[in-house]
């Protein structure tokens, strides 16, 4: 697919000039679904921008001045500056104030200190870090303990092998290995490639990941089972400056292509989201100014998946990725199960909701994970969530081509209040949400399974909750889930209405196991229930969830979710221990063109080269 020029118009400027220039290489990054810019003005001073797959925000004022660079960590955005003096300061994005915070200077005397461009990039739950000093490229790590949430660096160290380097190094993950690569410093100026080996902490000369040759250094990212190279012409006198970007796909480097004819002052830098890789650079003229090319990886858009699936296919009968405990945005980890918002997951792809709720003493609906309320002391109101829905719908078009599944459940457990509370609290919800313009419904409520034509832009009831006992079957909302029985591994219901529905979600390990253990155990139950799915019949519902908690704390080697669903180090085997999403991509057997039903994840677009939620959908195609 062709590059094209995103930002401010078709000249592709990621903001109005003078705001976008820059005579440095600036600093990209994925976040919480969005898309990260930072960059020292001619001035000296650092901005910074956010923005998604077409614009970018006003730029905004970073709290210091220097060479920049960024990475997201478990949905942290972290922050390393090269002041001018060499010294290293190490800053964590505040997301609740939403302002740079931490800022920590990385000890110089153990060697900590550059002048030039460095890289950063997340893998395995650490920060690596790769700068050139004196000709040499120096790594260090910076390692979050599962338990307790602290970090250290560690000292930095020589990358093996490596004497003599120049331009800027890049980092990227290739199935399951961190790789860096460099320019030689030499008159050749090959990029070279080197592989990181976790047990014994070294790298070793990888000459498979290096292509070509660089005028000035090279930036590279990871989608799945893909790696991108991106770098400048290395032209006559290295004037050219032309970028180039290769892929590295099936052991091998494809053919190189330019960037829509495009040349760049500094090397440019990659950064993918939602399926589209970002390239952002300098242009090579007098203004420096920031400039913004994409293309999408994806033979379909991640926003409008559906608009392919014919209007008369079951709902039933389609691969649908999507979140558990879908609003547990949290800053308490033990709550938390997402980081993306559910706009965020929408445009991500994800059209399976599963939403914990409450009903207050004034009738109104909360939302809540484990009896803890979302994003207290504030509150999440149910309506919030169902307006973004709604929005998401008519975004990109006025004839909507999604539909999402709204699993309801009621998050009190107590039984203190009758069952018709919450479902008449709910029912009055429903029928007080407004009709389109057209005066068709945004929702469905049919207690049978509908088309995905009949579905579109509206959302699908799936009813966890009991129903009122004092109406008749006939008369109850939306499709009766409220059989499911809790924690089990492979449970099949039947409805009143005559609706099959198979249901896997054993998520309790309350015994003493190891995490190696405990992902081994839930990926065998995933990869039973995807596997019926695929032989299964067109309209028996297939509902999937591959999250899991170890509980109590104590009793579990790890026990918060986003271990289990990213991966870990194990105090038990000494080395990581990938989570369920790399697991259930890379380990089971998918077929061309299957149905695998409603799956259900937490963190699922981590970490951070998962292409997970696209290759659900690719399914369907």
């Amino acid at each position: 697919m062709a590059w094209i020029a995103r930002g401010q118009d078709d000249n592709g400027y990621v903001q109005e000039t003078p705001n976008g220039q820059t005579p440095s290489v600036p600093a990209l990054a994925t976040h919480r679904g969005e898309l990260w810019c930072l960059w020292s003005d001619p001035s000296g001073g650092l901005y910074y921008a956010i923005g998604d797959n077409n614009t970018f925000g006003t730029r905004l004022p970073f709290p210091d001045k220097g060479i920049p660079v960024m990475a997201g960590l478990l949905g942290m955005l972290h922050a390393i500056i090269i002041r001018e003096t060499g010294d290293m300061v190490h800053y964590v994005f505040d997301n609740v104030n939403q302002t740079w915070i931490s800022p920590s200077v990385l000890d110089r005397e153990s060697g900590f200190s550059s002048g030039t461009t460095p890289a950063l990039v997340a893998f395995h739950n650490k920060l690596f870090f790769v700068y050139i000093q004196e000709s040499k490229l120096f790594y260090s790590s910076w390692t979050l303990n599962p338990r307790d949430e602290t970090a250290e660096w560690k000292p930095p160290q020589e990358v093996s092998g490596i004497s003599q380097v120049g331009g800027i190094p890049a980092l990227f993950v290739l199935n399951g290995t961190l790789h860096v690569i460099c320019e030689s410093a030499n008159e050749s100026r090959d990029i070279l490639g080197f592989a990181y080996a976790s047990l014994e902490d070294v790298w070793n000369s990888c000459e498979d990941v290096s292509e070509g040759k660089a005028a000035s250094g090279v930036s590279a990212t990871s989608y799945g089972d893909s790696a991108f190279l991106a770098f400048q012409e290395n032209g006559p006198n290295d004037t050219s400056h032309v970028i180039y970007i290769s892929e590295y796909k099936d052991g091998k480097w494809l053919p190189q292509e330019a960037v829509a004819g495009q040349a760049s002052a500094n090397p440019p830098q990659l950064s993918i989201l939602n399926g589209r890789i970002n390239c952002i650079f300098n242009s090579n003229d007098e203004t420096k100014d920031l400039k913004w090319y994409s293309r999408s990886l994806l033979d379909f858009s991640l926003s409008t998946w559906m608009s392919d699936i014919p209007d008369d296919t079951l709902l039933s009968n389609i691969t649908l990725p999507g979140t558990h405990d879908s609003c547990a945005e949290s800053n308490i980890p033990f709550v938390r199960t997402q980081y993306l918002s559910i706009t965020k997951q929408l445009e991500a792809g994800l059209r399976f909701l599963d939403l914990r709720v409450r009903v207050h003493s004034d009738g109104q609906l909360y939302m809540y994970h484990g009896g803890i309320p979302i994003n207290y002391p504030m509150y999440l109101k149910f309506d919030k969530v169902m307006n973004e829905v709604f929005t998401f719908f008519q975004k990109n078009s006025k004839t909507p081509t999604e539909t999402v599944l709204i699993s309801i459940n009621n998050d009190d457990t107590s039984g203190k209040e009758p069952p018709d509370i919450f479902y008449n609290a709910i029912k009055t919800h429903i029928e007080a949400t407004p009709l389109y313009e057209d005066g068709s419904p945004r929702w469905i409520t049919a207690r049978e399974t509908v088309t995905l034509g009949e579905a579109r832009g509206k959302g699908v009831l799936l009813r966890r909750y009991q129903p009122d006992q004092a109406l008749p079957p006939s008369r109850r909302m939306g499709i009766d889930l409220s059989g499911w029985l809790n924690n089990n591994p492979d449970f099949i219901l039947e409805t009143p209405d005559g609706v099959t529905v198979n249901l896997q979600d054993k998520w309790q390990y309350s015994e003493v196991i190891p995490l190696a253990e405990l992902v081994k155990s839930k990926f065998g139950f995933v990869s039973n229930l995807l596997e019926k799915a695929a032989a299964g019949q067109p309209d028996h519902w297939f509902l999937n969830f591959m999250s899991a908690v170890g509980d109590p704390v104590e009793k579990g080697e790890i026990a918060e979710s986003r271990w289990i669903a990213v991966g870990a180090h194990s105090n038990i085997i000494g080395k990581f221990v990938q989570g369920m999403n790399p697991t259930v991509r890379k380990e089971f057997k998918w077929g061309v063109k299957k149905r695998y039903g409603v799956v259900a994840m937490d963190y699922p677009e981590l970490p951070k080269d998962s292409d997970l939620i696209s290759w659900l959908i690719g399914t369907n195609m």
